[in-house]
């Protein structure tokens, strides 16, 4: 688990990191905590790090919580942002901001628990919804609904995201593919597997993405491609 805590009273951080520290030795679960400013954190996301948990407060110096949560959620799409803080009268704002759960810091070591435990749940119901790339020095675990589209260039696999974000992996396009969920993906070209879900169009032998992208289809493939896309339509009601 990987947790970053923005907030700018010390003693409040340390006590919270104690208390996450505390429920994930009684798990005997590792956790990664990391104390970061605003901009700090902003800049990881740009450089396609993201974290589990995101624990903001609300006032602070600078980017408040609610602004800081706007950006990450732009960042990350999944991103599960918590507040705790001292004042009731910003929840509904923080509603609007798509976050996870409202917590007041006088009564947030119970209500954290319970958070992290139910957290804890969806990760492991999520791990196998996550595909896994691996090169020689770092390790990637991408979404599945993240991923629009992968390319094949010489030795590498490219995947596309939805948030802009590029991975790339050294394996064949037919090995990638048999590690991805057939009811979800689907090969539309010799060198390009593309998630159905973020397929907006599809004419003329090629298939525009939810990002703009437009990709070619394959002359051979074109019926096979028509008939996925409208079963997997029907199926999940698009």
């Amino acid at each position: 688990m990987r947790i970053v805590i923005v907030e700018d009273d010390i003693g409040f951080v340390e006590e919270v990191e104690e208390t996450i520290r505390d429920f994930h030795a009684d798990k005997r679960e590792a956790v990664e905590i990391r104390h970061l400013e605003s901009t700090t954190l902003l800049e990881e996301l740009k450089g396609q790090k993201s974290y589990d948990i995101y624990l903001f407060d609300v006032e602070m110096p600078g980017m408040s919580g609610l602004e800081l949560a706007a950006k990450v959620r732009f960042l990350d799409t999944n991103a599960r942002i918590v507040f705790l803080t001292s004042y009731e009268k910003y929840a509904l704002q923080s509603i609007r901001t798509g976050a996870y759960y409202y917590i007041l810091k006088d009564s947030y070591q119970k209500e954290l628990r319970m958070i992290l435990e139910r957290i804890c749940r969806e990760e492991e119901e999520q791990k196998a919804d996550y595909y896994v790339i691996l090169t020689k020095t770092h390790g990637y675990k991408v979404r599945m609904d993240n991923i629009l589209y992968v390319t094949k260039e010489k030795k590498y696999a490219f995947f596309q995201c939805l948030n802009g974000g590029v991975y790339m992996e050294r394996d064949s396009l037919e090995k990638i593919y048999s590690r991805l969920p057939r009811e979800r993906f689907l090969m539309i070209e010799r060198g390009i597997i593309v998630n159905m879900k973020h397929i907006m169009q599809f004419e003329h032998l090629k298939v525009t993405m939810r990002n703009g992208d437009i990709l070619p289809v394959g002359r051979n493939l074109n019926g096979v491609v028509k008939d996925r896309l409208a079963e997997y339509f029907m199926t999940v009601g698009l």
